[in-house]
């Protein structure tokens, strides 16, 4: 005969299961960090704001541990264990699980902010288009698709006025800002220095 111990132990295991799993479905869960808002830092590098990683007394890391922790507790019931014995036992494997869990999700979390890092003297010589206007002296923003990030705002500077939805070349990095011009512009640049180029290479 299954003792009440049991079912409880599997009670304990089943709910924290099915929180965990509703959790996962309607993307709650919350590993102790903040969510992806771009933020800029030092005009170096573009930080998505997951700062200071997983927190191990973070919800689904507790309800790992309780899943685990019903689950070996019910094992052990149904085989007979010590009944003084077992939740130390369930304890300790629970523990080791949700430590396992935590480290993958640690992992995760250092790939994926290493992953997003958007170097801005990396999108020199790539083109962006212009998201709030910029005026000389006063920054402005612009958006392009990056391999990290996807559509990725950065703020950006120029000596010319530029309105929305301009298109813009990016030629340097000033501080915490890329330096724009105007696409058309950069293009006319960089044909009369090919002309240069061409006139040199023939005398």
């Amino acid at each position: 005969m299954i003792d009440w111990v049991f079912y409880l132990y599997a009670a304990i295991a089943l709910a924290s299961l099915v929180i965990l799993i509703i959790m996962m479905i309607f993307g709650g869960l919350d590993f102790g960090f903040d969510g992806p808002d771009v933020d800029v830092d030092a005009g170096i590098d573009i930080d998505i704001g997951l700062e200071g990683g997983p927190g191990f007394l973070s919800l689904p890391i507790l309800l790992a541990f309780f899943t685990g922790f019903g689950g070996i507790g019910a094992i052990l019931t149904y085989y007979g264990v010590n009944a003084i014995a077992t939740p130390f036992i369930a304890g300790i494997g629970a523990i080791l699980i949700a430590s396992i869990l935590f480290l993958i999700i640690s992992y995760a979390f250092k790939y994926f902010q290493s992953d997003s890092t958007v170097r801005f003297n990396k999108l020199i010589g790539r083109r962006a288009s212009v998201s709030v206007p910029i005026t000389p002296g006063n920054e402005g923003q612009i958006v392009l698709f990056t391999e990290q990030r996807g559509r990725t705002l950065v703020p950006a500077v120029s000596q010319r006025s530029l309105p929305t939805n301009a298109q813009v070349m990016i030629t340097g990095v000033s501080g915490d800002a890329v330096k724009v011009m105007l696409y058309s512009e950069w293009k006319k640049k960089m044909g009369k220095k090919e002309q240069k180029v061409s006139k040199k290479t023939k005398r």
